[in-house]
């Protein structure tokens, strides 16, 4: 099937004007507006992720928006300082600097390095010379003397430092030292990929598998060699490896690292897809020692994700304050103790995000402690919203945890027992985002036990939906029968958007919509999601796509937006009726995270770029 028709006309390139005989008019504005232009195309050109620990709405706040100003780092000095500052280097003039021909023949300079950075074209941190790079950054360093002067006195264009193993270990090395250099004192984001470089069958290092490659065992300790010394100024650290030998390299190594001081985000991800899917042991024992990192100091912390990596849970002190945390596929002897576990929640009181997948408390839910554990004794950790009565010492599950921030909550190949168990201790009030992605069980007793109608704690108003706030919903997998989806539905009575991978999903997740469709539902249609206005679907196709907008419209509950993957399988007469019948249609890639969040953003919304006290 052709589906070239729906998708968007590509831009066409654009013509790039040459600057005028008598010299080009950019260079005429102050050397700070020239840099603030090119960190603003910096950001652009990255089209960075939202954060994943962003402060949304707050519905306490008069303003509708969280003013921790703890929180946002741009407000902080010890992080940030005024554009004059660090965004253009002090040295550099605050008069216009002329633009002037190398070889004073012709008007193309020669790309010469600028001798206040310390490199040169022979030189080997020159990052030009060992490296084709089309960054922004490098880009508008080679347009004329004065860009280049501007562009190296700007450490904020060099504060994203990307490095790999493999093949292009060496000029990614190189070209992190220049970064390093040209960022000055900046904070600094730093990614690790690590790949295996192509070895002899014959080749041997000791205590490595055979697949291990000794030389990107080397590569990887000079890297780290590298970075260590500007641990101080990390803002975002991510190692993303498949085989768990080379966490133990970097791990081992940032146990003995000075404090993190100014590290926000902690990224450690390990795949390996011939693990099974699911361990009770970890499958390697020489590596399984855990450590505390940074000397266990990272006071600005917020947000954490680890993938199959653990670390030393009890003794780690630096998990707190959080924003967002995400653990996943960790093998049952590595997960962190109940105490621990929910020791890390309660210790971050504005909690936003949760994702736990394939990972959560140590030990079956039966051998759970029937107490939760006490709050921390300091008043770093208070959190208003614990009960009064609840103080140093244990008490029972009738005081169960708030968490009175969160906002999304994921969760994925999770039993049954160990959803109960974590929503009998857990509250979720502010909850608006919820995610769930569940096989190889049976969940249905768990749905209307739990989600449906929990049970009443002591103190409890009403065993009404926990989700009864839920804004939105995405269901990727959830193995129920079709009533105890018409009556999760029909609970959901905020719910505006909703997401349906029908790549993993039954049909009665879109056949309750069509109630003549489904047998034994007795729920009204329009009582079903009453105050859903926006659908994305995956998977699909144009049919059962048109019966759903079609019954919506029929109980005066109509759609307003609705996303499509690209994997659907839409023709022009579906895409014609829809939008006919829906206000906005959009195409969006299946695996693209962008396109899953802000679909209320319009396409010429504000870019909101965070630069040195200059928020736009």
């Amino acid at each position: 099937m052709n589906h070239d028709w729906k998708h968007p006309k590509k831009k066409p390139h654009l013509y790039v004007p040459q600057p005028p005989a008598e010299g080009c008019p950019i260079n005429s504005l102050p050397p700070e507006i020239l840099s603030w232009i090119f960190v603003l195309g910096q950001q652009m050109d990255l089209d960075p992720e939202p954060s994943p620990y962003a402060v949304d709405a707050d519905p306490g706040s008069d303003s509708g928006h969280d003013r921790d100003d703890s929180a946002h780092p741009r407000d902080d000095p010890t992080t940030h300082t005024t554009l004059n500052n660090r965004g253009v280097d002090k040295a550099l003039s605050s008069e216009p600097i002329p633009v002037v021909d190398d070889d004073h023949e012709n008007s193309e300079w020669e790309d010469e390095d600028s001798e206040r950075d310390g490199d040169s074209d022979n030189d080997d941190l020159s990052i030009e010379s060992v490296l084709v790079d089309d960054s922004l950054q490098v880009t508008v360093s080679h347009v004329c003397k004065h860009w280049r002067e501007v562009a190296l006195g700007t450490p904020a264009l060099w504060s994203d430092i990307d490095l790999e193993t493999g093949s292009h270990a060496a000029p990614s090395y190189r070209r992190a030292s220049a970064y390093l250099s040209r960022s000055k004192e900046y904070p600094l984001s730093i990614s690790i990929d690590v790949n295996e470089c192509d070895i002899d069958d014959e080749s041997v290092y000791s205590e490595q598998s055979d697949h291990q490659s000794p030389m990107t065992n080397v590569q990887l300790r000079e890297i780290v060699d590298l970075l260590l010394p500007h641990t101080k100024r990390w803002r975002k650290f991510k190692l993303t490896a498949e085989d768990y030998f080379y966490f133990h390299v970097v791990l081992s190594r940032l146990c003995d690292a000075p404090p993190a001081s100014l590290l926000e985000s902690l990224e450690l991800h390990h795949f390996e897809e011939e693990l099974e899917p699911e361990l009770h042991s970890f499958p390697y024992p020489s590596y399984k020692t855990p450590y505390i990192l940074f000397d266990n100091c990272a006071p600005k912390l917020q947000h954490v994700s680890l993938y199959g990596v653990h670390i030393d849970w009890h003794n780690t002190t630096f998990l707190k304050n959080l924003h967002s945390l995400e653990l996943a596929y960790h093998s049952h002897d590595v997960r962190p103790s109940f105490d621990d576990f929910f020791t890390i929640l309660r210790s971050s009181p504005g909690l936003r995000t949760l994702d736990l997948c394939m990972s959560g408390p140590l030990g079956p839910p039966h051998e759970w402690p029937v107490f939760l554990p006490p709050p921390p004794q300091s008043d770093h950790y208070h959190d208003p919203h614990v009960p009064a009565a609840f103080a140093a010492k244990s008490h029972t599950l009738d005081e169960y945890m708030i968490l009175p921030r969160l906002h999304e909550l994921k969760l994925s190949y999770q039993s049954p027992e160990d959803l109960a168990a974590f929503f009998n201790r857990v509250s979720v009030p502010s909850l608006h985002t919820l995610e769930i992605n569940f096989e190889d069980y049976e969940y249905t007793e768990f749905i209307q036990s739990y989600l449906i109608a929990p049970p009443k704690w002591q103190g409890g108003s009403s065993r009404e939906s926990r989700f009864v706030n839920l804004k939105e919903f995405r269901l990727i997998q959830l193995p129920c029968t079709p009533k105890v989806i018409a009556e999760l539905y029909a609970t959901l009575v905020n719910l505006e958007t909703i997401d349906l991978d029908f790549n993993s999903l039954d049909e009665p997740f879109w056949e309750v919509f069509v109630p003549m469709r489904v047998y034994g539902i007795t729920t009204p249609a329009n009582q079903l999601l009453p105050a859903l206005h926006t659908m994305r679907v995956k998977g699909s196709h144009g049919n059962i796509i048109r019966q759903i907008v079609d019954a919506r419209i029929q109980v005066e509950l109509p759609l307003k937006k609705l996303f499509i993957d690209f994997g659907s399988e839409v023709d022009k007469d579906d895409d014609r009726w829809l939008r006919e019948n829906v206000e906005g249609v959009e195409y969006f890639e299946g695996s693209d995270e962008d396109d899953l969040t802000d679909y209320d953003e319009s396409a010429s919304s504000i870019i909101e770029v965070e630069m040195d006290g200059f928020p736009l």
